[in-house]
């Protein structure tokens, strides 16, 4: 008992306000709703106005590479996050005209280094981002991430930080298909 009111009040005391009542019942609430908010907070932000002019169902996209984009799990991270919604891709250089290739995906993204807690290495995190989707290069949608304004998700996976823009991007696009977490079993050995 004595555990659970100094991880109560160690919890209350983070937010630099500490409301004490009479009732552990009010007490646990508290608690409980202060931390479901602080592990909200860190989830990475929708995006912002994103706009779609075509609900169509996508199959094929070529990405124009952007060299200035100095993170190294940008491209796989937004592939990735398209074969999620059963989209195959494909990368091509810039200037350069996408053959054979109607759909194609500009990005843009900019990046801070900082180090995390308890580390001196300097590492890079994804703090803006714009994707742009065109048909035969008529913009068919556009979507943006920022990042928190906390900064409370700096240090999401890339990933993470796309995913919400490729939703948005593709709402034609069946639901992402959710990776199953269970023991993976052998069917030949009946294992």
């Amino acid at each position: 008992m004595r555990t659970l009111i100094l991880a109560s009040l160690a919890a209350t005391s983070l937010s630099g306000c500490l409301v004490l009542s009479s009732s552990p019942i009010i007490d646990a609430a508290n608690v409980l709703g202060t931390t479901i908010s602080g592990v909200a907070s860190m989830t990475p932000n929708p995006p912002q106005n994103p706009i779609v002019y075509s609900k169509a169902a996508i199959r094929d996209i070529c990405i124009e590479w952007n060299g200035a984009v100095a993170l190294s799990d940008f491209v796989p991270s937004l592939q990735s996050e398209l074969m999620r919604h059963g989209v195959q891709s494909r990368v091509y250089d810039a200037g350069t005209q996408a053959i054979a290739c109607p759909v194609t995906l500009s990005y843009m993204g900019y990046v801070k280094w900082d180090t995390k807690v308890f580390n001196n290495a300097y590492q890079p995190y994804l703090t803006y981002a714009t994707l742009t989707l065109r048909r035969e290069g008529r913009v068919m949608g556009s979507a943006q991430y920022r990042i928190g304004s906390m900064g409370q998700d700096k240090w999401s996976n890339t990933s993470e930080k796309l995913a919400p823009l490729v939703d948005a991007l593709l709402p034609g696009n069946p639901a992402p298909l959710v990776e199953k977490t269970g023991p993976v079993q052998n069917v030949a050995s009946g294992f």
